[in-house]
């Protein structure tokens, strides 16, 4: 099995924001629903619930493959363990929550608090995926533990990193402050 790359990156960190976006965020709307009692945001939660579980599958399925690479009994594959046992229990959380919210104009008090339980656990599971890749230099090139070069590309996919590549060089090296003006800043 072959890792899923896109412009020459991985597509799970690619996509994973949609899922750690739009959980959260449908907690924050079910404790807007609970101070307003506005059902518009309890519906707003709902539907950003399912659309951050539809996400999460997606990122499942792509971390899966990447996951599939690591070796087996190494410090990576532990964390990849616990980052993806807390990502399979939080989708079943959600999944949980969504049927109990199925056709109630209020969510009620227990999904909510599996809301709050679910956003908890994003918050955790990403400092795992983060440890993987700042710790590990997993999937980071020329530094990863598991070989990219077996990466499942689409057609075009070289083409287009090189074309990003190639925007990214007309970009500025300097920030918006240069080094001299932080240094006179800096000095009294």
């Amino acid at each position: 099995m072959a890792k899923l790359t896109f412009a020459g990156h991985p597509v799970h960190p690619q996509i994973i924001p949609l899922p750690a976006g739009l959980l959260p965020f449908s907690f924050a709307l079910d404790l807007l629903h609970l101070i307003t009692g506005k059902r518009a945001y309890a519906d707003a939660a709902y539907y950003s619930m399912m659309g951050g579980s539809l996400g999460a599958v997606a990122a499942g399925a792509a971390g899966a493959m990447d996951y599939l690479e690591i070796k087996e009994d190494t410090p990576v594959k532990q964390s990849a363990n616990t980052h993806a046992a807390l990502n399979t229990g939080m989708l079943a959380l959600y999944g949980v929550n969504l049927l109990l919210r199925r056709g109630r104009r209020s969510p009620g008090v227990v999904p909510v608090l599996l809301s709050a339980l679910g956003t908890a656990g994003i918050a955790v599971s990403s400092w795992y995926g983060g440890h993987m890749v700042y710790e590990h230099g997993m999937r980071v090139k020329r530094l990863s533990p598991t070989n990219d070069e077996d990466a499942m590309r689409p057609r075009f996919d070289r083409r287009l990193e090189e074309a990003l590549t190639r925007g990214e060089e007309i970009a500025p090296a300097r920030g918006p402050v240069s080094a001299r003006a932080r240094e006179a800043t800096v000095r009294p």
